[in-house]
């Protein structure tokens, strides 16, 4: 609980402190007022002590009879709550303040408990110092092997540098993906699974594509991308189109010849298999697929990169015919998911170490309004360490075919709640506890009144 100075009160807790200085008020009064029967009662049996001393009277307890007739206490008629505000707002002065209300030291006892609680709740949010162990450890590895196993796709040359021979573990997953199908096995799945979004150039279009070719068709081709393939792969399909993006960023639309007639007429779940089928008969091809939604980034003309200036979608282009395609994508991929593993496998160890239940130790996040801060703060951790090894990684080499395109992602996957719970969620969810532990101690009272009331009003009596 803050002081007046920093609390401004509600409409309706304004008019809670109204009522309870009314009342507060009325009690000082009868207690006031208690004191003065109370003085005139002892006076008044002092007196009759003193009669009763004079003429020698005394009374023997004993032979005081108690009275076997019960007398019910009136109940006293109950208002609404309403009509209790507007007769305290009319019998005060101004408006409450919290001081008319409690002590000072009252104050800061409460102070002092509402400090505990948002402690509490820090201590249960915060990470300690074997949750950042945990976190630093998996960032750690996971920049390692980036930096030490995954490297770049093996390429002669880019942009004029020198070549690289890739890092082993980049080779191994290529090596293993190239293995996935023959050469027998990929032109029968390229044969059983034409799409109209296939145009190697632009010789039989009507609006040229600029930039397609052999070697970056599935690039500039949006039903090649692992992800947007099943929608506007879908929907070429479907409307027997090629949707694709050219080297200056543009956005084309065109209508293509059907080659294979059994594409006429499909329904949805027939064309999002044909796509899928198409995607394995490229995965294991010389140029590959794109990495998912790299595509996009043809749509940023803008900056001067290296001695030719080449802009950001002219870059990602390049990236591609140089190895950055589908098969690195998951070679990369294994940095971010070592952290997700290890994370989420520590976290779920010391929950279950704390006596946690099972069900709160699952280091998922079960509700999406219910979110699990501590190992969202420890995922977020873990990926910038890992994120800023990548950056530092591709400052000292100059080249963009060392930035880690899913440890990024999964960066600023997990940045942007964070943030949020930094800077919004965190305080409210302090709030709502704190709120949440005084509502409970309000509860007990509400219990305690009435069952003190019951007690009162329902018991009898009895006349001495």
């Amino acid at each position: 609980m803050n002081s007046d100075k920093d609390y401004k009160l509600t409409e309706e807790e304004q008019k809670t402190f109204n009522v309870l200085k009314y009342q507060l008020d009325n009690l000082h009064n009868l207690d006031g007022k208690a004191d003065n029967v109370l003085g005139n009662v002892n006076l008044s049996i002092s007196q009759s002590e003193e009669i009763l001393k004079r003429y020698s009277k005394k009374v023997d307890p004993t032979q005081v009879q108690q009275s076997s007739l019960p007398v019910k206490r009136i109940v006293p008629e109950l208002r609404s709550w309403d009509e209790i505000v507007v007769e305290a707002e009319n019998n005060i002065d101004s408006p409450a303040l919290m001081t008319d209300i409690l002590l000072p030291e009252e104050i800061q006892r409460i102070e002092q408990r509402n400090s505990l609680l948002r402690g509490e709740f820090d201590a249960i949010h915060d990470l300690d110092k074997i949750d950042w162990a945990i976190a630093g450890i998996a960032g750690v590895l996971a920049a390692l092997v980036d930096v030490l196993l995954i490297q770049m796709p093996k390429h002669p040359g880019f942009l004029g540098g020198q070549a690289s021979e890739g890092g082993p573990l980049a080779n191994w997953i290529r090596e293993r993906v190239n293995g996935t199908f023959s050469q027998e096995e990929i032109r029968r799945l390229e044969k059983e699974n034409w799409v109209p979004y296939d145009p190697s150039h632009s010789g039989n279009l009507e609006v040229q594509v600029k930039g397609l070719g052999p070697s970056t068709h599935r690039f500039h081709s949006l039903g090649h991308d692992p992800i947007l393939g099943f929608i506007f792969g879908v929907k070429d399909i479907l409307a027997g189109t090629f949707t694709a993006i050219d080297k200056s960023g543009q956005l084309i639309v065109q209508e293509v010849e059907i080659k294979d007639p059994s594409i006429v007429g499909m329904n949805l779940f027939e064309a999002i298999g044909r796509v899928f089928g198409h995607l394995e008969s490229d995965i294991a091809t010389p140029r590959g697929l794109p990495a998912p939604l790299m595509p996009l980034f043809q749509f940023l003309q803008f900056g001067e990169i290296g001695k030719s200036k080449h802009t950001v979608g002219e870059v990602t282009r390049i990236m591609y015919r140089s190895g950055y395609d589908f098969r690195h994508f998951l070679a990369m991929s294994i940095s971010p998911l070592l952290i997700e593993v290890i994370v989420r496998l520590g976290y779920f160890a010391k929950r279950m170490y704390e006596g946690c239940s099972f069900t709160d130790s699952i280091p998922l996040d079960l509700s999406i309004t219910e979110r699990k801060p501590k190992l969202q703060t420890m995922l977020f951790s873990a990926h910038l360490i890992a994120t800023a090894a990548n950056a530092g990684k591709v400052a000292i080499g100059q080249n963009p075919l060392m930035i880690n395109y899913p440890q990024w992602v999964a960066f600023f996957r997990y940045a942007v709640p964070q943030l949020k719970w930094e800077l919004i969620d965190k305080e409210n969810k302090k709030f709502q506890y704190v709120q949440n532990r005084i509502d409970q101690d309000w509860r007990k009272i509400d219990r305690d009144l009435e069952d003190t009331w019951r007690l009162v009003i329902e018991k009898p009596i009895f006349l001495t």
